[in-house]
């Protein structure tokens, strides 16, 4: 990497971000057996809502202030006040308007779970992870995370015992987020930077222009990310959103280190110039690093899918299976393409590109999604997706390489290919064997086939270098 500094802040974030959706995927894991498909549903889909009205609460500034602080570290108190006190507004105008409507409009008990989770909106916006990312300080974002996942998942392993208890999730959720934002803005105060309400907008206006552009481009991709689940919840009923919500699981845990990665290696990027080579050397790294990691995953995943959902979730989630072996496709085609976002949001002018790529894919999603749902169910849902998540990795490779980014050549993506091949004819030969038997053998011959064809190298200090 042209900067060390970046593979250290990648392994700090990476983690720590792990470590947290590994506590967070054992909360829902609790959540789903004790509460049941149907309540699980209820559940997704107003954690999926919630998505959307983050999204507001943020007001993209968790895009737009990392590149922000990595140019510019100066003066980052004022900055993040100013910030800080104008995401603060809206997101107590905006948890107001939500806990009115989930009360008197939405159908229960939907509307009233939905409500208790917008409490925990004021705690987005007093969110610091951008300022932290900026600083290629990871550590603090990693700890913050991991004890904000520990004590949700304290709570939902006390006090949630069934259907009964459905609100303890969202106020878990709440709390665990509470926990996560306290801890950052202690760790700012550590670092002599001490946020305060402030009426001045003058600092972080350019931040908050790129606001509604970002904010735009965040919703339309997360119309990509869960309309299809909100749409079974409607027209399948409770029982298919669970299957589908559990099913996703699995993609979002992977997509969520994805934008962590793309997210570790924006403020490097946002350094360099235009037209420096290093930018591109970044980039492609980046990118191949991406591919190298994450098609395993989903093409073990593939092969292994209904023993994970099982082991996972239960027999009673079955019904799950053939949705999440469709959508682990998706996995590396999202990995890759977060790092052309990346690039995107480092660059002036790049969030209106951005959202136009998710402007034409929500468009092409919705024209299909609408009508296959009801003839195929889950199954057509998780079609839908991929098909989307490929028009959308064409379309933001196409932007950014306007914007200067030159992607890899595809040979360079033909080594990881022929290690996943070998990974799957030694799983398939290995036939019905206990789960961790086949993660372990599929890891280590895809491991020892990048080390035989030069794709994996061990260095002092240890790198993890992509060598095609």
């Amino acid at each position: 990497m042209p900067d060390s500094r970046l593979a250290r802040s990648f392994l700090n974030l990476a983690a720590g971000e792990a470590i947290a959706r590994l506590i967070a995927f054992a909360a829902m894991l609790i959540v789903a057996r004790r509460l049941g498909p149907a309540a699980y549903g209820v559940i997704g889909v107003a954690s999926g809502i919630m998505l959307y009205l983050i999204q507001i609460a943020d007001w993209g500034i968790e895009l737009s202030g990392v590149p922000a602080v990595a140019r510019q570290p100066d003066g980052i108190t004022a900055l993040a006040s100013s910030a800080l006190t104008f995401r603060l507004l809206v997101a107590v105008a905006l948890t107001v308007v939500v806990v009115a409507i989930g009360v008197t409009v939405f159908p229960q008990p939907d509307g009233s779970i939905l409500a208790i989770y917008s409490l925990g909106l004021v705690f987005v916006a007093l969110g610091t992870r951008w300022i932290f990312l900026g600083l290629q300080q990871a550590s603090r974002v990693a700890a913050a995370r991991i004890s904000g996942e520990l004590v949700a998942l304290v709570v939902i392993l006390v006090l949630l015992r069934g259907v009964g208890d459905i609100a303890i999730v969202p106020i878990a959720s709440v709390i665990g987020i509470a926990f996560t934002t306290s801890v950052m803005l202690a760790g700012l105060r550590g670092r002599g930077i001490d946020p305060r309400f402030t009426g001045d907008r003058s600092v972080s206006r350019p931040l908050l222009a790129r606001g509604p552009h970002l904010i735009g481009f965040t919703l339309l991709g997360l119309v990509l990310f869960n309309a299809d689940l909100i749409y079974l919840r409607f027209i399948s009923g409770e029982a298919a959103a669970g299957y589908y919500a559990a099913a996703y699981t699995f993609i979002a845990f992977a997509a969520n280190l994805s934008v962590t990665w793309a997210h570790s290696v924006m403020p490097t990027m946002a350094r360099f110039e235009k037209t420096d080579d290093q930018r591109n050397g970044v980039y492609q790294t980046a990118l191949l690093l991406a591919y190298a990691v994450s098609l395993p995953v989903a093409v073990g995943g593939m092969l292994t899918a209904s023993s994970v959902v099982v082991l996972v979730f239960g027999s009673d989630y079955t019904p799950a299976v053939p949705a999440l072996v469709c959508l682990l496709a998706a996995v590396p085609i999202g990995a890759v393409r977060e790092i052309a976002v990346a690039g995107l949001i480092g660059s002036p002018g790049g969030e209106r590109r951005l959202i136009r790529v998710n402007a034409m894919c929500v468009a092409f999603n919705l024209t299909i999604l609408i009508p296959v749902v009801p003839l195929y169910g889950l199954v057509g849902a998780s079609i839908v997706t991929v098909l989307t998540e490929v028009l959308r990795l064409f379309l933001a490779f196409r932007f950014a390489r306007e914007d200067g980014y030159r992607p890899p050549g595809i040979a360079r993506f033909l080594k990881p290919a022929l290690a996943a091949a070998a990974m799957v004819s030694v799983l398939l030969l290995a036939g019905d064997r206990p789960l961790l038997l086949l993660v372990a053998a599929g890891a280590a011959v895809y491991a020892a086939i990048l080390w035989a064809t030069g794709v994996l190298r061990l260095q002092k200090p240890f790198q993890l270098r992509v060598v095609v």
